[in-house]
């Protein structure tokens, strides 16, 4: 990567916000999870008409949303107040499990997801957490990348998955 892009990318990390997601909001957490997971390119906005079977697939999955999510902490990542990113997090007993990372086929690529492990690493060691672990899809090799760039390693291969952990050094 060219210096100029790091560059890029630090500027917009400066500029990111992580927002807490009020109960109120937690439908349109689960609705922008969904849709930044199914990478959507959001040419026809929400419109029903271009697929109609797509709210047939949305209730079912904000609903179960909301159980998986439920008692996590759940984070919108705003780029002048315009959200970019879907962020969720679960305390488990040595470790904080990032159970959600989703972001906006727009602004993929320029260190938002980035931003997001730094967040949690810090997080995670304010915790007093030994590890920060987090599942991916096999087919998701963007996602693969950034991870093993950052320095996680596979801790457990599934059917489809890969449960990965970094481990935390504390200062």
């Amino acid at each position: 990567m060219r210096r100029s892009d790091e560059a890029a990318k630090l500027l917009i990390q400066q500029h990111l916000k992580l927002k807490l997601v009020m109960r109120r909001q937690h439908f349109l957490f689960n609705l922008l999870n969904f849709l930044y997971f199914r990478k959507r390119d959001y040419k026809d906005g929400f419109s029903f008409e271009s697929n109609p079977l797509f709210m047939f697939t949305t209730i079912p999955y904000i609903v179960f949303s909301e159980v998986y999510f439920f008692g996590q902490r759940r984070y919108f990542i705003t780029l002048k107040q315009q959200v970019v990113a879907a962020f969720a997090l679960e305390q488990r007993n040595e470790t904080l499990y990032i159970s959600n990372l989703a972001v906006s086929p727009f602004y993929r690529r320029i260190g938002v997801a980035t931003y997001l492990l730094n967040y949690a690493v810090a997080l995670a060691k304010q915790l007093g957490k030994s590890a920060l672990e987090l599942s991916v899809n096999k087919a998701n090799t963007p996602a693969l990348k950034l991870y093993k760039k950052y320095g996680f390693v596979k801790k457990k291969e599934r059917i489809n998955s890969y449960l990965l952990r970094l481990n935390i050094i504390m200062d």
